[in-house]
């Protein structure tokens, strides 16, 4: 298979500067599928917003582009038989010199140099707050026992163990819907980002103890010669109520806020189907192509031949 790219949303190639900034809107519909806890300033409880009489979950965007990052990484890693796509040394969140740092990862979602050079590399994806579309429950707490050699919450007299602390979590059946927006971005770290999307699912506090949590789903991509500036508080509280069908609401506010060089896709009213670029470029993303692996190599390697030109690095 071989990937054709959108004339619109997206650049032709790598630059440092940006002379021109079209997007690229991911609309993305986050399932929580087990109990999960977007703790930020609370240690024990979501961050909340209230929409009318209703009190939602509230998570920042870094909780998610941090673990869609390093599943990102993970890929590069994984791919990089030859030493072209990521330097071994490096590792997230302690950048040495550009040169080692320099990778789809960083290309893609920016890093700022702390080590032994000051640099920076401007992040592409935009990835702003986002609310549980269903009410959060804050009387509905996991309250955690500590638990002995038994394997029980009781010690070799019977006695019970003290809570060691309450969670409140968005529990499952709830959901938040995401516009993740690409500015001035290339082919390669659309499909980069779009993997990292459909192959995360564990997000969170606590997500190494409890496995899976969250499924992504892309409900539509919109193309763009400028930014698209979506909000999801703004779908929420003016365009979605509680016995509102999610969907058609997302439909209501892709139509009252469409401007005119905007192209939609997606399986709501008013969007486009997807076109065969799409398809594909998602087939390989969520690594349901035969050759999924040799497509990203290919187009990742073609990324970072550009861009090591444009930061005038040499292969030594």
């Amino acid at each position: 298979m071989t990937l054709e790219y959108p004339d619109k949303g997206l650049v032709e190639s790598h630059s440092i500067y940006r002379k021109r900034k079209p997007t690229v809107t991911l609309i993305v519909k986050r399932d929580v599928t087990e109990p999960t806890l977007f703790r930020n300033s609370n240690h024990d409880r979501a961050e909340t917003q209230e929409f009318g009489d209703k009190l939602h979950a509230q998570v920042n965007g870094e909780k998610f582009t941090s673990k869609e990052r390093l599943t990102g990484l993970d890929l590069l890693r994984r791919l990089d038989d030859d030493g072209t796509l990521i330097d071994d040394e490096y590792t997230y969140n302690e950048p040495d010199d550009l040169a080692d740092s320099l990778n789809v990862g960083t290309l893609t979602y920016g890093l700022a140099g702390t080590g032994d050079q000051d640099f920076a590399i401007k992040s592409r994806v935009v990835e702003g707050y986002t609310y549980t579309t269903d009410e959060y429950d804050l009387m509905n707490k996991e309250t955690r026992n500590a638990v002995y050699e038994t394997g029980t919450m009781q010690d070799n007299e019977g006695e019970q163990s003290q809570a060691l602390f309450d969670f409140v979590k968005v529990q499952p059946g709830n959901d938040l819907v995401h516009f993740i927006t690409l500015e001035a971005a290339t082919g390669p770290m659309l499909l980069y980002t779009l993997h990292n999307i459909l192959n995360t699912g564990k997000y969170g506090a606590r997500e190494t103890r409890t496995g899976r949590n969250v499924r992504n789903d892309v409900l539509g991509v919109i193309l763009g010669d400028h930014d698209t500036s979506l909000s999801t508080g703004e779908l929420l509280m003016e365009y979605h109520s509680d016995d509102d069908d999610l969907v058609e609401s997302l439909s209501e506010y892709i139509q009252g806020v469409r401007r005119e060089d905007w192209d939609v896709y997606g399986e709501f009213e008013g969007a486009e189907a997807a076109p065969n670029w799409l398809d594909d470029l998602l087939s390989v993303a969520a690594r349901e192509a035969d050759d999924a692996d040799e497509i990203m190599k290919e187009e990742f390697g073609r990324l970072m031949t550009e861009a090591r030109e444009n930061f005038e690095l040499t292969d030594e």
